[in-house]
């Protein structure tokens, strides 16, 4: 019993560390978008300066999680929790990042006349800022159907960014247009910057959908609206346990039907050779 309550002290005070992470990344991506808007050099060197905490702050994660894992051995989903927090720091830690690029680039375009935000730039900052704090929000909240919602977000954070670099092209083939090339190439570092971040955070909100069902929705394509429609269907006490229980007889599982057809094709293969 004390040392299961000593376990979870340690997630606990894990936990707590990643959520303060996680809020110090996202005053440096206000932050880096505000200095952006309205020029602000002296803003923008704040969140360059900054960076240097975040990384303190992944490396104190780390060493948290792997000492846990030494330590403690948790398992089930403790134990997914803590694997997932390594993951979730580098996402955290390269957001911090991409804020530090934008900063970069607003401190680069600050005496550069004519220059403000176009409206697709504004609207991919706003859907990005968003995407994270709802990554944070499931995270916070333990939201397995709201983190499963955000990782659909991938396809529209893409379509923002070619609507920018769209409309970038068409400014810069028009002769009355006073875009300099300069300045669009900045802008296209920016709306690249910001469509990480976006993307970034729809990983954040698929681990916090693997720490709650076990499932790994990363390279599943399709197997999202599989998903959908399991959490539709609550688990049953000890699921886990009976699935892991169901497993482990010397029974070997079936084939899959891509397993079958490349045994066939082999056995082809075979044939034609003999």
């Amino acid at each position: 019993m004390q040392q299961a309550n000593y376990l979870q002290q340690l997630l606990v005070t894990l936990r707590t560390r990643l959520l303060v992470m996680c809020a110090s990344v996202g005053i440096a991506l206000e932050e880096a978008g505000k200095a952006l808007a309205a020029n602000d050099p002296g803003r923008a060197a704040a969140v360059i300066e900054s960076d240097a905490a975040i990384d303190a702050l992944e490396n104190e994660i780390d060493e948290m999680a792997l000492r846990l894992l030494a330590r403690s051995q948790p398992v089930a989903g403790d134990l997914r929790f803590v694997v997932t927090s390594l993951r979730m720091v580098v996402d955290l830690e390269r957001i911090g990042d991409e804020a530090v690029s934008i900063s970069e680039q607003a401190i680069l375009m600050q005496n550069m006349p004519g220059f403000s935000m176009m409206s697709h730039v504004r609207e991919l900052y706003e859907g990005a800022r968003e995407a994270f704090e709802s990554a944070v929000r499931v995270f916070r909240d333990n939201d397995a159907q709201g983190a499963l919602a955000l990782s659909r977000g991938d396809d529209e954070a893409v379509q923002n960014e070619v609507r920018i670099i769209q409309g970038i092209m068409e400014c810069l083939s028009d002769p009355h247009c006073s875009l300099k090339p300069h300045v669009a190439m900045h802008i296209i570092l920016v709306a690249r910057s910001l469509t990480r971040i976006w993307r970034r955070s729809i990983n954040i909100a698929e681990h916090v959908y693997f720490i709650g069902r076990g499932e790994s929705l990363k390279h599943r394509g399709d197997g999202r609206e599989e998903a959908a429609v399991s959490l539709t269907e609550p688990l049953q006490p000890g699921a886990y346990e009976r699935a892991a229980a169901s497993g482990s007889g010397n029974k070997a599982p079936d084939a899959s039907a891509g397993e079958k057809q490349q045994l066939r094709r082999s056995k082809e293969r075979h044939t034609d050779n003999a």
